[in-house]
């Protein structure tokens, strides 16, 4: 229940990084930065959107969607070997997204976004939990 527990936090942190720089976006305001970098030299970047949608818009539909599949988890024991599963390789595909995100700042954009390298570190601890639930042997 300990990685359970761990993967819905993580899920809802997701979903307060993403929120924020979505809400931030809509509204036109600017970003506050902990780490005292331009955080919209990156999210108002060319690399800002995928097929027309927003990076965080597609952050935040990924951490929903970790959040409820875990909630299945937990409540419908019908499905939770399925889903158990799947999360190893959802959140492993998130991984891969975000390490292509970050590779971008560091190497075409050459800036940092605080939000987005949270996020990219949200989704590698999603990636390793997701591992011990699929595979509990693991310790």
């Amino acid at each position: 229940m300990v990685f359970e527990t761990l993967f819905l936090v993580l899920s809802v942190l997701g979903i307060a990084d993403a929120g924020y720089l979505t809400y931030k976006h809509t509204r036109k305001q600017p970003l506050i930065c902990p780490i005292g970098n331009d955080c919209s030299v990156v999210t108002e970047s060319t690399w800002s959107h995928i097929f027309g949608v927003r990076n965080e818009v597609l952050g935040l539909l990924y951490y929903i969607g970790m959040g409820c599949a875990m909630l299945i988890v937990l409540f419908a024991s019908s499905l939770d070997g399925t889903i158990v599963w799947l999360l190893p390789l959802v959140t492993g595909i998130g991984v891969l997204f975000s390490l292509f995100l970050v590779s971008l700042q560091a190497f075409v954009i050459k800036k940092y976004c605080f939000y987005c390298l949270l996020s990219a570190a949200i989704s590698f601890l999603l990636f390793l939990v997701a591992l011990r639930l699929f595979f509990p042997a693991i310790s």
